[in-house]
């Protein structure tokens, strides 16, 4: 007892949060299920931690057992090989908890608790992503995080220092986000400002100080600056002030998370605490230049209008030493923005603009809150970031912003001002050209966004007097900046001019005579374009293409993309397109044709449709994320009409991948294709879904059945069987189907052809349900030939026309013709039926006859209450009757509730009909009696079963006593 005490692990908090006892036995033997045996020392390392059969050394063993499965846990993660024997974290936890009750965590160096470190770190946070994510995830089973292990990792932290031992960089960040981590409550998600929420950060800053100056990853410095941030208190924004200037000062390179918490400082901060950072930023931009190059590691880009400006400028490069002339006048407008002799308000300012650019989301509200001169006091660094914001505003506004007049007008008004501010700058002091290139592309930008032609016009005299158009277009910084600003002018000017063939080539031509150059424009005029005005980007392509421009692919992706369907189609067979594209393609037109539904189609658009589903996938198939836009687009070929192409692409793709279009989608296919009379695609239909999915034939069978009766088309009736008919026959003759005869097997069972009877009968086919019983007649059972005979013959009833006489001679013909030629046998259903059209003969059957048609019906031996069959209610002679209703020749059962009492109800309302009220009044005593017989004997058989139960209970349990006293004995 006292063994088995000691080899118990208590695991607090598991996955539950409840207690649980683990035997340890048990969990080691799940980590010897989890590391395979293998050769060499790693199986040597295995085989001493199995159970061995001396007492003492199983003692020995087991008391060694969780430390050594932790060590082959954390130095051989690589041996799980297989997911599902793969330890679970709360395994994991347990092993460390055990050996800790045994004092033998001294065996576990420090790169071991590192690696049960980050692996519980890793466990804890959301994203699997991260800087020092472990390496022994994939060694651990996975599942769904519903806690975290902060505590944990906190424990094991802490041993590590007990020891002696160092701690790391990536234990020290995991230190802290398990610091970070107690700061949010999980109800209310805001941080509790209490002493415990003070000492808490403070070790978090303390944990944080020791490695963020050699570590450069934003997750390591966002975490911390966050929840600074989220704090009220003065101090915890003033370290949040020094943790970002030390940024500033040590790390080369600027991250877009970083950039987001440094932007937000200076947005929410006075101009007085944001000393420290407008001075690092100083430092930062005006530092001795690095002989080594381009400390970010990838060269700069060569900037072509004010928003590639000011995304180069609001990272704040570090300067460097190159030739490059771009490169030299970013250096410039830092130096000229921050510089330490600027003033500090001044500064604070130009700063701001960088937040008010990163977040300005093009609703306008933003432009209200420039607070810069337009009145040609601006600086060049303004005028820039100006620029960007209204590039920004009219971008996500696009083709609404001619619609809004007063944005427009807004937007408008402050394009002149910055026009004027700009030729104010460029005639008191001279600037470098390539900024003058990108503020003038920005402006032909925007004067076509609000269709200016006044400031059109000025845009281009003024390129034209500083000498703008001359340069080199071979050079690897002016050519760019020049075919951006030809591309710009094209845009801008058939936007304000309108785009007509004539005005595009001459001017066109005006930029160069190289057709190469030409077609760069071009490309970047129409991918301005999309976004602004995609019809008249459509024309411009139409008509570079027609004179031989070549337009890039992926601006004639992009472009395809942003088409209607009836448009976009015709890209679709691009012989530069790759099947990415054509795919992505596909994409966009399916989302399309889903939003826009009601709108009306020509038929040749899906034929382009089909045609590239066909090519795309014959040989591949498509990714899963495409299977609803695919599922969509075949649903749609199948309502044009072209259902066995859409069979055949269903086909290869299944050949592919069995499961990859949803069970639901394939049998709606099917239904869409009966209800469509296409028959012949619904039985290829189901041949590829027996193939692919056996478990279908249930859902496919009811489905079939219940629709081909439903359908009103005249074919289904020739349909039916010709012998040596092919495959797509409704009912099978003589020919087998090769997918498992699934419509042989759903017609094969009297209930199925019943269903498919009644479907005729009720959609007027009578003549198609006559055919359908003659030819499956010799194919079922007795039983189940009564039972369709007695549908077929009820149809006749059915139907308001013929009446009376007609309907009753017609359906006695009907029931001749049954038993003569089908072998068909009439029951008690049969009766009631010519009962039912004898009844509706009024001017045959007055009362005298009703009444001597039901005495003859109780001499026949139905049940009639207090009277019998030599004593029937009415007292009537005997009836001189033909075989029709000779009722000694059928079976001798009578079902009160299946028989008598719808006979019984007919006669009574027949009587009432015919103002009998007596003879009324007599049946329903006869149907009360009736009524109460039937429920005396139901009850009577009720009490037997339940009897007849109990006393099998019995019966077993004695069996099962006398069997265990033997096998005591």
């Amino acid at each position: 007892m006292l063994r088995w005490c000691l080899s118990t692990v208590r695991v607090l908090g598991g996955v539950d949060g409840a207690q649980r006892i683990r035997l340890l036995s048990s969990a080691s033997a799940h980590v010897q299920e989890c590391l395979p045996s293998s050769t060499g020392t790693q199986n040597t390392s295995i085989r001493s931690i199995r159970i061995s059969d001396d007492p003492q050394e199983s003692s020995s063993s087991n008391s060694t057992r969780a430390i050594r499965a932790l060590q082959e846990i954390l130095t051989y993660p690589a041996l799980v090989l297989n997911p599902s024997r793969r330890p679970t974290p709360n395994t994991i936890r347990s092993f460390y908890i055990s050996a800790k009750a045994r004092g033998q965590l001294s065996q576990l160096d420090s790169g071991m608790l590192s690696a049960l470190i980050g692996l519980f770190g890793s466990l804890s946070v959301d994203s699997r992503r991260c800087v020092y994510t472990s390496s022994l995830l994939p060694s651990v089973k996975d599942g769904p995080v519903t806690r975290d292990y902060w505590a944990f990792v906190k424990e094991v932290v802490s041993f590590k220092q007990q020891r002696g031992m160092t701690l790391v960089h990536s234990d020290r960040y995991w230190m802290m986000r398990a610091e970070l981590a107690s700061l949010f409550p999980s109800k209310d998600d805001q941080p509790g400002y209490t002493h415990t929420f003070d000492r808490s950060l403070f070790r978090a800053r303390k944990q944080y100080l020791h490695f963020s100056r050699r570590v450069f990853h934003p997750d390591v410095h966002v975490p911390y600056l966050t929840a600074l941030l989220s704090s009220t208190d003065p101090l915890h924004k003033q370290w949040a002030i020094e943790a970002m200037t030390s940024i500033l000062l040590t790390h080369p390179f600027l991250h877009a998370k970083v950039l987001k918490v440094l932007l937000g400082i200076v947005h929410d901060t006075d101009a007085a605490l944001l000393r420290s950072i407008l001075s690092a930023i100083s430092i930062r931009v005006t530092r001795f230049p690095s002989l080594g190059g381009d400390t970010t590691g990838t060269p700069i880009a060569v900037p072509v209008d004010a928003t590639t400006f000011t995304s180069a400028l609001s990272v704040f490069p570090l300067p460097v030493l190159s030739p490059s002339p771009h490169v030299k006048a970013i250096t410039e407008l830092l130096h000229g923005a921050f510089s330490s002799n600027i003033p500090l308000v001044h500064r604070r300012s130009n700063l701001l603009l960088c937040s008010l650019l990163y977040s300005c989301n093009g609703s306008g509200i933003s432009i209200s809150s420039l607070d810069f001169p337009l009145d040609g006091g601006a600086s060049l660094w303004q005028t820039l970031f100006a620029l960007a914001i209204l590039e920004e505003v009219t971008r996500a506004a696009g083709s609404a912003l001619l619609h809004d007049r007063a944005l427009r007008g807004r937007i408008q008004e402050m394009i002149r001002s910055l026009h004027e501010s700009w030729l104010h700058l460029m005639l008191n002091k001279s600037h470098p050209t390539l900024i003058s290139r990108a503020i003038t592309t920005s402006l032909f930008r925007l004067s076509g966004a609000v269709v200016d032609p006044k400031l059109f016009a000025a845009c281009l005299e003024s390129s034209t007097n500083f000498r703008l158009w001359t340069g080199d277009s071979s050079d690897t910084v002016e050519g760019p900046q020049l075919a951006a600003m030809a591309a710009m002018h094209l845009a801008a000017l058939v936007q304000v001019r309108g785009c007509r063939v004539e005005l595009v080539m001459k001017t066109l031509r005006s930029y160069s005579t190289d057709v190469q150059h030409q077609s760069v424009v071009v490309s970047a005029a129409v991918k301005d374009l999309i976004y602004r005005d995609v019809e008249l980007a459509r024309i411009l392509y139409n008509i570079a293409v027609r004179s031989g421009r070549d337009i890039d692919v992926d601006t004639t992706y992009d472009l395809a993309r942003t088409l209607p369907p009836y448009h976009a189609v015709g890209f679709l067979k691009h012989e530069r397109f790759s099947r990415v594209q054509v795919g992505g393609l596909l994409s966009s037109i399916a989302r399309f044709l889903k939003e826009t539904r009601h709108q009306h189609y020509d038929a040749h658009l899906f034929d382009d449709i089909g045609i590239s589903l066909r090519k795309l996938y014959a040989i591949s198939p498509p990714p899963i994320h495409f299977r609803g836009h695919l599922q969509f687009l075949l649903a749609e070929l199948c309502t044009r009409g072209s259902g066995f192409q859409t069979t055949a692409m269903i086909a290869s793709v299944i050949k592919f991948h069995s499961a990859f279009f949803q069970l639901s989608f394939l049998l709606r296919l099917v239904r869409l294709f009966l209800r469509r009379k296409q028959y012949r695609c619904a039985l290829r239909m189901q041949k590829i879904l027996v193939d692919a999915r056996r478990g279908c034939a249930v859902n496919l069978r009811h489905m079939v059945t219940t629709r081909l009766g439903a359908t009103t088309s005249r074919r289904l009736s020739r349909n039916i069987f010709i012998p040596g008919r092919k495959s797509h026959t409704l009912f099978r003759g003589g020919c087998s189907w090769a997918p498992g005869t699934l419509f042989k097997s759903a017609i094969s069972s009297g209930p199925a052809y019943n269903r498919v009877l009644q479907g005729l009968i009720y959609a007027r086919r009578s003549h198609a349900a006559k055919v359908a019983f003659s030819r499956v007649a010799s194919k079922v059972d007795t039983k189940s030939r009564t039972i369709l005979g007695n549908t077929l013959l009820h149809g006749v009833l059915t139907h308001p026309v013929p009446r009376n006489g007609r309907c009753a001679r017609k359906l006695l013909g009907l029931l001749d013709n049954l038993v003569k030629h089908q072998q068909f046998a009439p029951d008690r259903i049969t009766i009631n039926i010519i009962l039912k059209a004898l009844i509706a003969w009024r001017t045959a059957f007055d009362y005298q006859r009703l009444r001597a048609l039901f005495d003859h019906i109780i001499r026949g031996g139905y049940p009639a209450g207090i009277y019998s069959p030599s004593h029937p209610p009415f007292s009537t002679p005997l009836l001189r009757t033909s075989g029709t209703l000779v009722l000694s020749k059928l079976p001798p059962y009578i079902s009160f509730e299946k028989h008598a009492k719808p006979m019984l109800k007919m006669f009574i309302k027949a009587f009432y009909l015919r103002n009998d009220v007596e003879a009324a009044r007599t049946v329903v005593e006869i149907l009360k009696i009736e009524q109460q017989k039937a429920t005396l004997q139901r009850e009577r058989r009720s009490v037997a079963r339940l009897r007849g139960w109990m006393k099998a209970e019995s019966n077993t349990s004695r069996r099962d006593d006398t069997t265990h006293v033997h096998d005591r004995s």
